[in-house]
């Protein structure tokens, strides 16, 4: 192909923003939106222990006052929450879920998101969070697979030019401590 001297430059320019474009930016999969920070003692819960073994598998937490709900598949409880971890423990805008995806896209095996609509946008509207690792907003309609990264798979009755997929933070899991943060 011969190229005229002044097209080339331009050519090379707008070849160069094309393939650098096609690189994934992962820091832009993880929410900073709402304060994430939080960890626990996987074998102290049962909610825990059965989604971090079970592919599929999620458990919704929250904090109620002086307590955290934790819910899985197999069982809901409350634990108690004292006032020192109450002021250092942040569970994003409605809570947390957190799981073991069937399949992982990125070499984490774990996932962890924001348990409100990130199109609601409030605390209030929590995602009710069922055992086939689908999440759904009660408000909007709007039904996320959690075993495909949040993506909606469902719009409902939603009115949402380009709604959004669920905030997603970053989790660590050493075998007996599993960390949520951003």
């Amino acid at each position: 192909m011969n190229f005229p001297s002044r097209i080339l430059p331009a050519f090379l320019l707008i070849l160069a923003v094309c393939l650098s474009s096609c690189k994934e930016d992962v820091s832009s999969i993880y929410s900073s939106k709402n304060r994430v920070q939080c960890g626990f003692n996987v074998v102290s819960y049962a909610e825990l222990i059965h989604c971090i073994d079970n592919y599929g598998q999620f458990s919704s937490i929250r904090q109620s006052g002086n307590k955290i709900i934790m819910s899985s598949p197999v069982s809901t409880n409350s634990y108690d929450f004292d006032a020192v971890s109450a002021r250092s423990f942040y569970f994003g805008l409605g809570g947390l879920i957190v799981g073991t995806p069937n399949l992982s896209s990125d070499g984490n095996p774990y996932r962890c998101y924001d348990l409100a609509c990130p199109n609601c946008d409030r605390a209030s509207y929590r995602l009710n969070v069922s055992d086939n690792g689908r999440a759904s907003c009660s408000h909007c309609g709007i039904t996320y697979d959690l075993n495909n990264d949040g993506v909606i798979i469902d719009r409902g009755n939603s009115n949402f030019d380009s709604p959004r997929v669920l905030y997603r933070y970053r989790i660590s899991y050493n075998g007996s401590m599993i960390h949520m943060y951003n």
